[in-house]
């Protein structure tokens, strides 16, 4: 059998209604030379049974069932070592990809041989299909390593590796890592690599109310800040305690963020970048501000002054994109 130039890797437990159309949305890719790797981790639902009747359909379409439950982190692992593309898509069982989504992170990748991974931009979803909000990332490598330091550059679910650099370099997903083994296994392969995020909306990220219980979030919180001290104390080793809270304050959504903190932090990480990618700091500069100013309503109107002065055509989009929506 032809090694394919792709493995798109989805892990699932109990999918749901959902994941058949995930599977589909890959299966309806315009880039055809892939594999599909679906690890099952012991389902107690209808999940095996329908990624096993995508299987018989498409032999492109693997599935890998689990006899027992071995968590995310385990499966991923997993899926990586069963995988023969030379690059890695990840896809997680409730979202979906947009049709163009792998012909447009190849043709991406194959231009610019230099990058390691490639995420990108999405549309939020709920359990109707849709549209809730929209997810901007960083975009060049010189902003998403800067923005590695107090938060998670990509999204999992966009996210087109060398599996190479993932599993020969980095190791894989460290399982000491539950739920942020994708955020620390990024910020490994930052260090090995440029790494960028294509602006286009190319996955469609599904939000589900209450998907993550408070003990999740405790502890997603909790490997986030394990994982982001140890990269900003190797990548800054000058950045002070204040401003690190405040980008800690950040990542964990506080109310009280201090944004005189927030902005010198910013000054500090952005300082000595090309004049291109100082545009594309002040753009996610700017993304990060109004998403401060979104949860103070005591900053808002100053912060959307500073996040109009940073990038104004990008917040002038940014604003007329979610008018739209409502």
């Amino acid at each position: 059998m032809p090694v394919p130039s792709i493995t798109v890797l989805m892990t699932c437990f109990n999918g749901g209604r959902f994941l058949a159309p995930s599977i589909a949305s890959i299966a309806a890719q315009t880039f055809r030379d892939w594999e599909f790797l679906i690890v099952d981790d012991a389902s107690t639902d209808r999940s095996r049974e329908v990624a096993s009747g995508w299987a018989a359909r498409d032999p492109r379409i693997r599935l890998i069932e689990n006899s027992r439950n071995k968590g995310q982190t385990a499966c991923l692992n997993q899926g990586l070592a069963e995988a023969r593309g030379k690059w890695i898509a990840r896809q997680d069982a409730d979202d979906l990809s947009h049709p163009l989504r792998l012909t447009r992170q190849f043709e991406t990748v194959t231009a610019r041989p230099d990058l390691v991974l490639l995420g990108t931009s999405a549309r939020m979803i709920d359990a109707g299909d849709r549209l809730c909000g929209l997810l901007d990332v960083p975009l060049r490598p010189a902003t998403t390593s800067r923005a590695a330091c107090f938060l998670n550059p990509f999204l999992h679910t966009s996210v087109f590796f060398r599996r190479d650099a993932a599993m020969e370099s980095c190791g894989g997903y460290d399982t000491r890592f539950r739920i942020a083994q994708d955020y620390d296994l990024w910020c490994r392969m930052l260090e090995i690599g440029p790494c960028a995020n294509l602006s286009a909306r190319l996955v469609a990220y599904r939000h589900l109310p209450g998907s993550l219980s408070k003990a999740g979030s405790e502890t997603a919180f909790s490997e986030a800040a394990v994982i982001a001290d140890r990269y900003c104390e190797n990548k800054f080793p000058g950045m002070d305690a204040g401003n690190r809270a405040a980008l800690a304050a950040l990542r964990e959504g506080d109310p009280a963020i201090d944004p005189a903190a927030f902005r010198r932090a910013f000054h500090i990480l952005g300082e000595g970048l090309r004049e291109a990618d100082g545009r594309d700091w002040s753009r996610f500069a700017a993304i990060t501000a109004l998403r401060i100013a979104g949860q103070s309503r005591r900053h808002r109107a100053g912060t959307l002054v500073r996040a109009l002065r940073h990038a104004p055509l990008f917040v002038a989009g940014w604003l007329g994109e979610r008018a739209g929506m409502r």
